[in-house]
């Protein structure tokens, strides 16, 4: 599902979540840890066209507002969760004035069958 196109649709697909999650060190941090559940579980699982753009598995095309509004946090929280996120590697950023393409890192390696 691509985030910025506003379709709602209900999937039959699902993530991967490893025990070892409990470990990670945002695990405790409750805004990063629930942003990146919440990325993890909207990102593309397969290739996508999105307004002239290829937007690959593990990606996600959003903003600032809209997740704040998904995730009822004020825009604030979300850019200190994101920048965690980035600080870490976890996920790389491409933005323009209109939304951002969220790429998380280790796709492959966190849903690989």
């Amino acid at each position: 599902m691509l985030g910025a196109m506003g379709k709602n649709r209900l999937t039959m697909a699902w993530i991967k979540l490893h025990k070892k999650v409990v470990n990670w060190e945002w695990y405790s941090d409750p805004n990063t840890f629930r942003l990146f559940i919440h990325l993890l579980l909207n990102a593309n699982y397969t290739e996508k066209k999105w307004q002239g753009m290829t937007i690959f598995p593990g990606q996600i095309v959003t903003g600032r507002k809209k997740l704040a509004a998904e995730l009822r946090l004020s825009e604030q929280e979300i850019r200190t969760s994101l920048t965690r996120l980035k600080s870490t590697s976890e996920i790389t950023i491409k933005s323009t004035n209109k939304f951002s393409i969220v790429t998380i890192c280790k796709w492959e390696e966190y849903q690989s069958k």
